[in-house]
């Protein structure tokens, strides 16, 4: 169980990562695969990386779930799972039919799309606030096609809230809750397109505990955020994200 202190089983980096990856995403409801992703990648060197990835992040999910529960918003949550449900077999035939550096680009382009529409700039558009099932169901799609092809579910969801102006807490509960229902879902089929990785039980083993760490630690750190900051917050780690799918 401590095996991520040993440095000849668990890299510190990928530890570290691991960790300051878990703070974030109990901060703001995005963020692990942004920073762990990268760093799994390439330690493990294996598409079993994003596996690892998803079932962590799975981890975080349900220990905020107490926490997140009551406070997420089912008319939104609907149609963003149903949105879910039917992008996550097309990220999982992307995941096999497309070269990764496909992947990223088409990742990117979303990601950063999004990233516009959560710093305000199209306010004055009110369409771009607008807010309707449907757009929820796509929102909900692309953020499934991500969750399968790249482990990366959390920007869609999180810019699409913050551009409705939706309660920071509302955002991170409903954002997390996507995942907790989504990612079992989007394991299963990276199961029966591609198997189960081998490394998967062991990383993930050796992981949990600095997942566990990182994921109390940002929970005692959300309580000192405020709104604005909260929206530059997700804002920014929007933008790291374009930068590492482009950049890795």
């Amino acid at each position: 169980m401590l095996s991520f202190l040993d440095p000849g089983i668990v890299p510190p980096l990928l530890v570290a990562a691991v960790f300051a990856a878990s703070l974030l995403q109990a901060v703001t409801g995005i963020g692990f695969g942004v920073i762990a992703g990268p760093v799994l990648l390439v330690t493990m060197a294996s598409a079993g990386a994003i596996q690892v990835s998803i079932v962590l992040s799975f981890l975080i999910a349900l220990l905020l779930a107490p926490l997140t529960l009551p406070a997420v918003n089912w008319r939104l949550l609907r149609p963003l799972f149903i949105g879910v449900c039917l992008g996550t077999p097309v990220g999982a035939w992307a995941y096999l039919s497309l070269s990764l550096e496909t992947l990223k680009l088409c990742a990117a382009i979303v990601v950063g799309a999004m990233t516009v529409i959560a710093t305000g700039i199209l306010a004055k558009f009110p369409i771009a606030q607008s807010d309707t099932a449907s757009r929820r169901g796509a929102v909900g799609m692309v953020c499934g096609v991500l969750n399968a092809a790249l482990a990366m579910p959390g920007p869609p969801v999180a810019a699409y809230v913050t551009a409705i102006k939706g309660d920071g807490k509302v955002v991170r509960a409903t954002t997390l809750v996507t995942f907790l229902l989504s990612y079992p879902i989007a394991l299963a089929f990276q199961a029966l397109f591609v198997g189960v990785s081998e490394s998967l039980l062991p990383t993930v083993s050796a992981l949990a505990v600095p997942t566990i760490l990182g994921t109390l630690s940002g929970v005692f750190l959300s309580r000192s955020i405020n709104e604005q900051a909260f929206k530059w917050l997700t804002v920014f780690f929007l933008v790291i994200s374009v930068i590492l799918l482009v950049a890795r």
